[in-house]
């Protein structure tokens, strides 16, 4: 009896030994159990955003405000703006001769373009070139005017022109056409395309899946400091309430820029869980009505000015902005350069003083049709916009319900941004939403399309002081004496404001919101209109 027992004592230790060798078999064969914070620091670091269309025109050759979520990832230029100065960049410092007709660049060295070319001064000229003969950028002085680039060292060259401008620095500040590419992506002679997206940035364009997003990687070889994120995705999303739904579910971080985001919709974003919101202290730019004085129904100022007073820009700014765009009772806002006028009448809402003026126009109500007419025939205008800009088409349907209320009756057009450019340009238009210029660009790129790329095109050419006007805008862009250039703009915008070429609505705020367990916060630069991702707190 003793020896059984003991012989199956033996034999149930044997088995279990023989067990926990199986165990610790399996267990040796399995991948060790990683904590979530292992798992988390493996994983990449992703930011993700929506667009509302394919980043397929991320080249430096239009401006389209698709693109200002994404130009600053993959492209930087000489110069760059921020808090009213112009710094330092790809170009660490330069001068101008004593006539201010030669701008020599020193430029930063050790830095690669995405393919692996040098950046030196070999490179910039040839980009300087390429732009100047680009028909697109001709409002662009510091191409436009360039007579040569002449390189005097790898990292020297001076930018030779035959007059003076006060704002050559200036048109080098933009950060979406006046950057930096590799020379084997630009092909002479076409201003259409590029042969692919390469920068200097801080991100390389990576892939492309059409229809569905683009991807950035970090550029491991970045000369500046190396950002957070190991990539950025942006996801086409076309409607704005997908793009909610998908910030709320958590498939994108992020929304930015008022291109993509009413204020309504801002509003929506912030009372969802999770997600918050900032409204930049800085103002973009001025959004502007562009009245066109060479439309028969506008040819007699009493009629432009009656608009002007019919429009009532608080309810613009309450009701559609939540009061956070200020009216705009001037062109541009305060501190920018040269455009401290005092005007001699500034239009406020009076629909008394607009019905009076339609009355003086000649232009009776018809009471039966709530229209004016005259000789029969209604006043009829049509209102086109840019309809890729999310407040624009609210814009233009309050403004036809108010200049109905003074019998003006307005046909409201919404088209894509090239359609709305083309046919503003040709004059095709009564009213449109033309919007001012960035601090850095500010008066003078206003100004400057109107000699013959904007919807002001038309309407100067029929006024009787148009010739004096165009006169001024042509000296100023061969000058750099701070007095004379003060009295041009003095001018310039004055004549702007009696002729009511323009009617100011409201000083345009750019915007994020953003998923809290992503992000923590956002700080907006000098230049909020383009996103920084360096500007990103990231959780």
């Amino acid at each position: 009896m003793k020896k059984n027992r003991w012989w199956f004592r033996l034999l149930s230790i044997g088995i279990c030994i023989i067990i926990m060798c199986g165990v610790l078999a399996g267990c040796s064969s399995q991948p060790s159990v990683k904590t979530v914070k292992e798992e988390q620091e493996i994983q990449k670091k992703t930011l993700t955003f929506a667009t509302g269309a394919e980043l397929t025109t991320l080249y430096p050759l239009n401006m389209d405000p698709q693109n200002d979520c994404a130009t600053k990832l993959v492209y930087e230029g000489l110069v760059t703006y921020d808090k009213g100065e112009i710094k330092p960049l790809l170009a660490e410092s330069w001068e101008f001769n004593e006539d201010g007709t030669e701008l020599t660049l020193h430029l930063k060295q050790g830095v690669k373009f995405h393919d692996g070319v040098d950046f030196n001064a070999e490179a910039v000229k040839k980009n300087l070139e390429y732009f100047h003969l680009n028909p697109n950028h001709r409002a662009l002085k510091a191409v436009a005017n360039l007579k040569n680039a002449e390189v005097i060292d790898n990292y020297t060259l001076t930018l030779h022109y035959d007059n003076p401008y006060f704002a050559y620095l200036n048109d080098l500040c933009y950060p979406e056409v006046l950057v930096m590419v590799s020379p084997n992506v630009i092909e002479g002679g076409n201003f259409q395309n590029m042969k692919g997206v390469v920068g200097t940035g801080p991100y390389i364009y990576k892939e492309n899946k059409s229809g569905e997003y683009t991807r950035f990687t970090r550029n491991e070889d970045y000369w500046g400091e190396q950002p957070y994120y190991d990539e950025v995705m942006a996801k086409y999303i076309h409607e704005s309430a997908s793009r909610l739904q998908a910030l709320q579910n958590g498939e994108i971080d992020m929304l930015y820029g008022n291109v993509l985001i009413s204020y309504d919709e801002y509003q929506q974003a912030i009372s969802m869980n999770h997600i918050e919101g900032k409204i930049s202290n800085v103002n973009s730019e001025t959004r502007n009505l562009a009245v066109n004085a060479g439309s028969k129904n506008l040819a007699d100022i009493n009629v432009r000015e009656a608009i002007a007073y019919a429009i009532d820009k608080e309810t613009i700014s309450k009701g559609l902005t939540y009061g956070y765009e200020e009216v705009a009772d001037k062109l541009f806002d305060s501190g920018i350069p040269y455009t401290d006028v005092e005007l001699d009448v500034i239009r406020k809402y009076d629909k008394t003083k607009a019905d009076g003026l339609l009355d003086k126009a000649g232009w009776k109500l018809n009471t039966a049709t709530g229209i004016r007419e005259k000789d029969g025939i209604p006043l009829k205008l049509v209102f086109t916009y840019d309809s890729g800009e999310v407040l624009n088409k609210s814009i233009a349907t309050l403004i036809k319900s108010q200049l109905a209320e003074v019998g003006i009756q307005l046909e409201t057009i919404g088209q894509d941004m090239y359609t709305w450019w083309k046919e503003g340009v040709s004059g095709n238009y009564d009213l449109t939403i033309w919007c001012t210029e960035q601090p850095y660009s500010a008066p003078h790129n206003f100004f400057t399309p109107m000699l013959d790329s904007s919807p002001h095109v038309p309407a100067i050419a029929s006024l009787s002081d148009g010739e004096k006007f165009i006169a001024a805008i042509r000296e100023f862009s061969t000058v750099d004496d701070k007095n004379r250039v003060g009295e041009i703009f003095n001018y310039l915008i004055k004549y702007s404001n009696d002729e009511v070429l323009n009617i100011p609505l409201t000083y345009v705020k750019d915007m994020i919101v953003f998923n809290t367990d992503r992000i923590e916060d956002y700080n907006f630069t000098g230049t909020p209109k383009f996103f920084d991702i360096r500007q990103v707190n990231a959780k």
